[in-house]
């Protein structure tokens, strides 16, 4: 049976009310370990349950691999302490890794934050929490910069970004999506987050995110990548099989405002970005090109077979 509030936070993740890869892992996270917390059952009974819970989780948002690597370390945990009545040594191993987490997202932001400079201009792209909170840490100590958000349609998670940044007193300018390249010439850098790191260090992230990609190097604007090595998907298969998410139709233009009933409309939530565009990945374990975080991924793979 599926708990009421997993089915809560399940509704949030699938609605995108919760979003961004690492607000989606630790709500998760939190939802499952109070679900635990109240659990009475013990052994083959409890796990079972358990991974159902989980398993209407990651469904929710079948590309996000850092969602299924910590829901899949908490599944993992709980057949090791599963006739444990109070699931006390669980909880506690679950703090242990949500703390670990929460770190490393910080350490991400804090090595990224010192690319920022005085006088800067910068792109991005939808809403990423890491990426907002690096523009944050940096203006903490200070510095002046310039930050450029796309709107992000059709969902206009960009305007998340800009309110963000723009009430915390960072100068702010909100752009339509399909002028980037207008103002992509003056930027230092174009940063984003990413929903998915494959083995070859290719990225899947919100659409358009390999539009701009892709214009980078014309303008000479690296593409810097903030992420975590929790998106990593360490099953090189997946490069193959995962399949992009399509969201409805009404996202793009709603039957009520006048669709044609006969208009097809597609809507895919990512595209994928090939690794050779990419400049950097800054990662809680430091700052990689592509080559080397794909060296990194299949030794992280080796150990964990």
């Amino acid at each position: 049976m599926i708990n009421i509030d997993v089915l809560r936070i399940a509704k949030d993740i699938k609605e995108i009310k919760i979003q961004g890869a690492s607000n989606i892992e630790i709500a998760a996270i939190d939802v499952i370990k109070e679900y635990i917390i109240k659990n009475e059952l013990i052994g083959d009974e409890f796990i079972k349950e358990l991974t159902e819970n989980i398993n209407h989780l990651v469904l929710q948002r079948p590309n996000e691999p850092k969602l299924r690597n910590s829901l899949n370390f908490i599944l993992m945990e709980s057949n090791t302490h599963k006739f444990d009545e109070t699931h006390l040594k669980l909880i506690e191993e679950i703090n242990l890794y949500e703390e670990k987490t929460k770190l490393g997202n910080k350490r991400v932001c804090e090595i990224a934050s010192n690319m920022i400079v005085n006088g800067g201009k910068y792109l991005t792209h939808c809403h990423s929490t890491m990426v907002e909170y690096m523009f944050k840490m940096a203006h903490d100590r200070g510095l002046k910069f310039e930050v450029y958000c796309t709107e992000t349609r059709p969902r206009y998670q960009g305007r998340i970004t800009a309110k963000n940044l723009s009430d915390y007193g960072i100068k702010t300018t909100l752009i339509v999506d399909s002028s980037v390249t207008h103002y992509l010439k003056e930027m230092d850098y174009f940063f984003s987050g990413a929903d998915v790191v494959f083995p070859d260090g290719s990225i899947m992230n919100k659409v358009g995110t390999n539009l701009i990609s892709s214009v980078c190097p014309k303008y000479s604007t690296p593409h810097i990548v903030l992420t975590t090595t929790h998106c990593c998907e360490i099953n090189s298969l997946l490069m193959l099989t995962e399949k992009v998410e399509e969201r409805e139709a009404s996202e793009v233009w709603n039957a009520m405002d006048g669709r044609p009933k006969n208009l097809n409309i597609r809507n895919p939530a990512f595209d994928i970005v090939p690794h050779e565009l990419i400049d950097k990945f800054i990662t809680e374990e430091g700052v990689f090109s592509a080559e080397s975080l794909y060296l990194w991924i299949n030794r992280h793979t080796i150990g964990n077979q």
